[in-house]
Parts: C-alpha cells; sequence; structure tokens
C-alpha cells in the first residue's frame, strides 16, 4: 500500500474514531439490550395508566438509553422528554448521603460519631439512642423510630430549630439499632447536621457539592427548581380508571424527599456512582466513600422483585441479590410522581424510571425487565407479581371503611370542639362540624387542615387530605362526664384539653 492510501486510512479511521467518541459522549448508543425496550415502557405505561415518564440507561459510563415517554400533562399535548422536570421523591436520600460524603472526606464530619457532637442539645425519647445515634444510624434507618413518624412536624409550620427541639418527643418505634424502621425524619436531622457542619442549608450543600459538580444543569434541592420553565411535569393521582391531575406536593423534610431532576440529568448520577464517584475525569466523591454508602449497614429483609431474605439498607440507598448479582436501588413516591433509580456495579449498569403518577408500581415494572436483560431470565413472571403488588399500593391512598357496628359516642361532638396541646405537635384545634360524624381539625401554627370522622364510641378517625400524611385514630376522655379532658391516640401521643381559650 503507498503512502497516500496508508495517509488516507489512517485519516478514515482518526475521524470515524472522533465520531464514535462525540456519539458516546452525547447521545444514546444502543448496546441491543434495549431491543423493543420502547414498546415494552409504552405498554407497562397504559397497563398501570402512567400519563408521563423518562427512562434511563447507563451501561459501561454511557447512556445507552434515555427517552420520554406520554405527557407531561394529561389533556395537554406537551411531552415528556429527557430534559423534563420531575420530583425525584425518596431518591432524594442517595443525594443526601452524597453530599455528606463530601463532608465526612473533608473531616467537618464522620459517619459513626455521635450526631450529639454536631448538634449540641440534641436528644431523642431514649436517651441511651439520643446520646449515641450517628449519621450512620439515621442514614439507615436503625435509630428505632417509627416508620414514617413525625412528618407532620415538617408541614404544620415550624421551623427547623423547632422541629429539632419537637423530635425528642417521639416515641420510638423499637430499641435503638433493633431493626430497620423507614425514617423521613432521620434524614431530617441528618440534613441539620450537615448545614450546621457546612455552615449552609442543606439546599445549598446538595446543590453545591452534588448537582452543580455533576453538571445537573436542569436540577436542584429546592422546590421552585420545578417550574424555572415550562418543561415541567404535573403530578396525576386516583385509583385505576381515575387518572386526574393534581397539585404537586411539597416533601415535608426536605433531605427525605425534595430534589427535583431530569432523566438526563439522572444519568449523570448513575454515571458516577456506578464509577467510583468519577465523572468525566472530576472525582466528585472518593471510591471510599461510594464503598460506605453501598455498604449493607442494617439488615432489612426480605428486598428486590425475587425477595432475597438477606436485604439490607446502605445510606441512602437499599441492596439486594439477584440471581446472584448484587443492585443498589432506591425508590421515592410523593403525591403524584414515583422513581427508581437501581444499579448493578458487577454489570456496570444503572437504570432510572420516573413517572408522574402517584403510587404505581410501574417503576418497579421497568426496573424487573432491566434487571431479567441486564443479569438473566428467573423464569419467574415478574411483571404478574409487579401488576399484584399494585393493589397493596392503592390501598394506601384509601381510607378504611368504618365499623359496621360501629358504638355510639357518649360524648356530643359540641363538647369535643376546642383547642388541645402535645409536647410533639403543639395546638390541635377541633372545629364544629357539619354533622354529627364529621369535624375538621386545624394542627400547628399553620392550622394545617385535616379530617375527623366518627369512627365507634369515642374514637374518632383523623386524616389528611395528603395521602402521604400519617393517619390514626384518637379516643376522647371525659372527667366528670361532659368534660372533654384530652384524647389518646397510638399514632399521635397523647393531647390535652387547653381550657384557656
Amino acid at each position: 500500500m503507498n503512502i497516500p492510501v496508508l495517509r488516507f486510512a489512517f485519516l478514515f479511521f482518526l475521524v470515524a474514531g472522533m465520531v464514535f467518541l462525540a456519539g458516546c459522549a452525547g447521545t444514546p448508543q444502543k448496546t441491543g439490550k434495549q431491543d423493543d425496550f420502547d414498546d415494552f415502557v409504552t405498554a407497562k405505561m397504559a397497563e398501570y395508566e402512567v400519563p408521563g415518564a423518562v427512562v434511563g440507561i447507563v451501561e459501561n459510563d454511557t447512556v445507552v438509553y434515555l427517552k420520554g415517554f406520554g405527557v407531561r400533562e394529561i389533556g395537554k399535548p406537551e411531552k415528556v422528554d429527557p430534559d423534563t422536570r420531575f420530583q425525584i421523591a425518596s431518591v432524594s436520600k442517595y443525594f443526601t448521603a452524597g453530599a455528606i460524603g463530601t463532608l465526612v472526606e473533608e473531616g467537618k464530619l464522620d459517619w459513626d460519631t455521635p450526631v450529639v457532637r454536631y448538634l449540641p442539645g440534641f436528644a431523642l425519647k431514649d436517651s441511651y439512642a439520643g446520646e449515641h445515634a450517628t449519621l450512620r444510624d439515621l442514614l439507615a434507618h436503625r435509630t428505632g423510630f417509627k416508620s414514617y413518624d413525625g412528618e407532620l412536624l415538617g408541614r404544620v409550620g415550624y421551623s427547623n430549630s423547632e422541629i429539632l427541639m419537637r423530635i425528642q418527643y417521639l416515641e420510638p418505634g423499637a430499641s435503638f439499632r433493633e431493626k430497620y424502621q423507614y425514617s423521613n425524619i432521620g434524614y431530617f436531622i441528618a440534613g441539620e447536621v450537615a448545614a450546621t457542619a457546612d455552615n449552609a442549608s442543606w439546599e445549598d450543600v446538595t446543590d453545591i457539592r452534588i448537582i452543580q459538580p455533576l453538571n445537573m444543569t436542569r436540577s436542584g434541592a429546592r422546590p421552585e427548581t420545578l417550574y424555572l420553565d415550562d418543561n415541567h411535569i404535573a403530578g396525576h393521582g386516583g385509583a385505576p380508571g381515575d387518572v386526574h391531575v393534581i397539585p404537586l406536593e411539597m416533601a415535608s423534610l426536605p433531605p427525605a424527599g425534595q430534589v427535583v431532576s431530569t432523566g438526563r440529568d439522572m444519568t449523570q448520577w448513575l454515571r458516577m456512582m456506578l464509577n467510583e464517584g468519577s465523572v468525566d475525569g472530576n472525582q466528585i466523591l472518593t471510591p471510599e466513600t461510594v464503598k460506605e454508602i453501598h455498604a449493607a449497614s442494617m439488615a432489612a429483609g426480605a428486598s428486590g422483585p425475587l425477595r432475597d431474605p438477606n436485604g439490607a439498607t446502605g445510606l441512602g440507598c437499599d441492596s439486594y441479590y439477584f440471581l446472584g448479582e448484587r443492585v443498589i436501588e432506591k425508590n421515592g413516591a410523593l403525591d403524584g410522581v414515583r422513581s427508581i433509580v437501581v444499579l448493578i456495579p458487577g454489570k456496570k449498569s444503572g437504570l432510572v424510571v420516573i413517572a408522574n403518577k402517584q403510587l404505581t408500581a410501574f417503576p418497579e415494572a421497568v426496573r424487573d425487565e432491566f434487571l431479567e436483560r441486564y443479569i438473566g431470565k428467573t423464569g419467574i413472571d415478574l411483571q404478574a407479581r409487579e401488576k399484584a403488588s399494585q393493589a397493596g399500593w392503592n390501598s394506601l391512598i384509601k381510607n378504611p371503611d368504618r365499623p359496621v357496628h360501629a358504638g355510639l359516642a357518649t360524648i356530643p361532638s359540641s363538647a369535643i370542639t376546642g383547642n388541645y396541646r402535645s409536647d410533639l405537635y403543639g395546638t390541635l384545634e377541633v372545629y364544629k362540624g357539619s354533622d354529627a360524624g364529621n369535624m375538621t381539625i386545624g394542627l400547628g401554627p399553620y392550622h394545617y387542615p385535616g379530617n375527623l370522622t366518627h369512627w365507634t364510641n369515642n374514637t374518632w378517625y383523623l386524616s389528611f387530605p395528603n395521602p402521604d400524611d400519617q393517619v390514626g385514630y384518637i379516643t376522647f376522655m371525659e372527667n366528670p362526664p361532659g368534660s372533654v379532658t384530652g384524647f389518646t391516640s397510638e399514632e399521635f401521643g397523647p393531647f390535652t384539653r387547653a381550657w384557656a381559650e
């Protein structure tokens, strides 16, 4: 071959290589595992009545699949695309752990130092837990808080410092480090530790230390990020056959669920966590920090689509095994959205799914298909399992049925109107209802509204319009007859009557 031909061949392959590399960096590169994946996602969206979703897949540090599906808001034509903004709900916890990790790397914090060292005056109802709880305990849900307890504190009008003070009145649901119990209030505390250590808000810590270095240009830790332009979703709720637009929910405890992001931006997070903390030559987290975040810190029981009995919680994420392959996962839900991120470290592959529909198993259905394509077929109809699990999701948005043979109240509704107080929540005011069986309440400084429905005898059912809020039963006490002294509640604790109204 003569010299001109050699030169031409060299230039040809050089240019071809540059085009290939540019394609890897800028556009998804299909690898075969995504064949017919569009059809699968579209079919599942129809099956689960999901108006809009975004799905992204990373493989070997390359975005191999990234696509928006459906519409941002039902009844409107605007489509979801890779840059459409969504709330990512509890996937935010993964970001909170990452932001704290950067502070640990700088020596400002330590995973295993009691948080009371960073927050003087911090206390819990269980004094031993208050003195010894660490960031690892808080982030791995092993501090003893009842599952989902205390979230109303973030809705009723208290400042962060007031919430921290009131946390000491939360009754524990288990002994310290006894078992896994999912706790958003634990993430609130961890966020306050990070904010104090960095002399900044949790939002700034997360934006400056994680989101901006990752070049997640359409993401942010503040809720208003969702509305910076028109390319954002609306939330959707409702039981099967009744999908409707609902107001998007503000996360009650920001470090547990407030981050806003897009499909494209989330692939940056996947790339970093699959590549030992590095993206495009920029080391955001050290390999040791990524290892700590993903390490099993607490046994969680059956987890994942195959119900691995040895599932565990890490720091802001969970882990389980699927056909012998370790999987890292974090899902999220707010009223109007669902989200999930999935990593297969051994395969250098990851998935993100975000949908604008509340309490739907759609993200898990896509996850199962992803795992079978990237790890192997199970021989089990995982899709049938997810469809069956949807009934459990649906039950979370339905109030229980009143007992058929409910006992009559001995205390008239007119006698229970007025103000009540607790150390935990402050003031609760019961307002007179339109009929004897229904009343309303206002809780805390904002008079956060709730509904009281007579249940049986002197017990009433307390619920809130937001399905993510805690519900429970309150039983009014009278002494002497006709004089209401307060109420007891397993879910909300005791309240005493405030006579000076």
